[in-house]
């Protein structure tokens, strides 16, 4: 019978810190490596010869790169999630060598959480959706210096900003020519990014009318709040939807559920964990606050549900009526923040019917 080795790596840009130890034998290998795929490789066939390798290594900024390397000659590894990593309060001493035995230790003894991993063309249709989300934060952060920058010169616009009637007003002023070039200077980045977010706009409508994401977009679509944007974002981040076993556990994922504090008989509740993909809670989040208004009252929905089967209509209908009456009802007893929040956790349970429904 082949004996198991198991090890955890400590993973950084340029190093990896490896801890291994035998199964059997409790013969430990420890060393560092160069971060390079031939050098891994190379010390992976080195410790093979100890017994069949098990390695993990958390999920940082590292990616899945080097979890693709190993899996390619056979090897398995896991990528596993920090924010689930049992800590002693009482240690106080880290280093890669430590980090990498007690990874080691851990998932010997099976108390760590993978985390799954995405394929390449998942990873790279993911990538581009925050690409799109970067590139709306840069667009506002360029407005905001715009205005500061205006109201800094005295020039205030009593009006929508970054109309065609805003630009206009712009040109017009009267600046003397170092502020013009430092206002246009900014106008140009800020031109230059609309064009870069259109150019994403229609590759992320190719994308999302793609064989793998047609039939998910169209559905998530069938939700008031959730236009082809946010059903994409929604997709590329949850993958398999039927991965997630319940409702409740999609929640968690996307950080949505209320953290506890309980012992005994006390049990204190507090606000959401956050712990989750703040990429999907955000766009959760604004779906939700479309809720406001009644059902009914959207044409994009109502024009939508006529191109979709009865039980992707009949879900859209019946979370339409209730996010809205759960709004409400909660934001006359607290506020509409608190609404919002609770009503994107609901609004989770009607994404996951919908990917999860089959239909004849």
């Amino acid at each position: 019978m082949v004996s198991m080795v198991h090890g955890g790596l400590d993973v950084h840009k340029e190093t990896i810190e490896a801890y291994l130890i035998g199964e059997e034998t409790g013969e430990v290998v420890s060393e560092q490596l160069v971060n390079d795929r031939t050098k891994v490789l190379r010390a992976v066939r080195r410790w093979s010869k100890l017994g069949e390798l098990r390695l993990c290594y958390e999920a940082s900024g590292a990616g899945f790169v080097l979890k693709r390397w190993l899996e390619a000659v056979g090897v398995h590894c896991d990528v596993v999630a920090p924010s689930l990593i049992p800590k002693a309060p009482g240690n106080r001493v880290k280093t890669d060598r430590r980090d990498a035995r007690q990874l080691a230790l851990l998932y010997r003894a099976g108390m760590l959480t993978p985390v799954r991993v995405p394929d390449r063309e998942e990873e790279d249709a993911r990538s581009l959706m925050r690409l799109r989300e970067d590139l709306t934060q840069d667009c506002v952060r360029l407005k905001n210096r715009i205005g500061k920058y205006l109201l800094i010169l005295g020039h205030i616009y009593r009006g929508t900003s970054f109309t065609l009637k805003h630009r206009r007003w712009i040109d017009e002023l009267p600046l003397e020519p170092l502020q013009r070039v430092v206002l246009d200077s900014y106008l140009v980045q800020l031109d230059h990014q609309v064009e870069q977010q259109r150019d994403l706009d229609g590759r992320i409508e190719q994308l999302a009318s793609s064989e793998r994401y047609r039939v998910g977009v169209q559905r998530l679509m069938s939700l008031k709040g959730v236009g082809l944007y946010s059903a994409m974002v929604l997709l590329t981040e949850i993958g398999d939807a039927h991965r997630f076993s319940s409702p409740v556990k999609l929640m968690s994922y996307f950080g949505l559920v209320p953290r506890e504090s309980s012992s005994g008989e006390r049990r204190c509740t507090g606000s959401i964990t956050k712990a989750g993909n703040n990429h999907a809670r955000w766009i959760l989040v604004e779906a939700a606050w479309h809720q406001v208004s009644k059902p009914g009252r959207s044409l994009r929905v109502c024009k939508h549900w006529q191109t979709q089967p009865a039980p992707v209509v009949s879900i859209g209908k019946k979370a339409e009526k209730r996010l809205h009456h759960k709004f409400w009802s909660i934001a006359m007893r607290k506020d509409r923040k608190t609404a919002a929040t609770a009503v994107a956790r609901e609004m989770v349970g009607f994404v996951w019917a919908l990917l999860t429904l089959e239909v004849a």
